[in-house]
């Protein structure tokens, strides 16, 4: 049965928590591309900003839960790090987001001078964005991996187009599939 005390403190705070995190997600990009994340809420016009804030949004939610569910998380983290993993960042930028929320809330609820009653909820939510941070490693190495094979197949294809064309072939045998992972 979850802690009443716990989801008054979560759901009062909720809103600022949020914002501050997404600011820190946004922090990874160039100011102008910043602004326009922030300033368009069309999904279709801006895909990186909705999935951005979605995902903030959701991921939140998975890790001030009673328990931790991976299926959950990663259903929450996927929009996101499809999007950091094709981004030129490195893996600690593109997944150091996730535990930022623990320096986040701590920050707050020291300033609010009841750290010492709070702490179990800092650790609660903390541990579970440790736990994210595993699942989110999961999926940007598939994400990682995906776009290496889209690369060696359209390296592959661009090759056998080539040789074709300059008739050194007429056709290329059938590769395993297995081979091309």
């Amino acid at each position: 049965m979850p802690d009443k005390n716990f989801q008054d403190i979560v759901s009062s705070r909720k809103e600022r928590w949020i914002a501050k995190w997404l600011d820190e997600v946004m922090r990874s990009y160039p100011k102008e591309s910043v602004r326009f994340f922030r300033d368009t809420m069309d999904p279709f016009a801006n895909p990186v900003g909705a999935a951005l804030r979605k995902g903030v949004y959701s991921l939140f939610d998975v890790l001030a839960a009673e328990s931790y569910d991976r299926q959950a998380a990663r259903q929450a983290l996927e929009p996101m790090i499809r999007v950091r993993a094709i981004q030129e960042m490195a893996p600690s930028e593109a997944l150091g987001f996730i535990t930022q929320i623990k320096s986040i809330m701590a920050a707050d609820i020291k300033s609010a001078d009841t750290y010492g009653q709070q702490a179990a909820m800092v650790r609660k939510i903390g541990d579970h964005s440790d736990k994210a941070l595993l699942t989110a490693f999961d999926l940007y190495m598939e994400c990682k991996k995906h776009v290496y094979t889209l690369r060696a197949v359209q390296a592959r294809d661009g090759v056998r187009q080539l040789l074709i064309k300059n008739k050194l072939i007429s056709e290329l045998p059938d590769i395993d599939p297995a081979v091309m992972g």
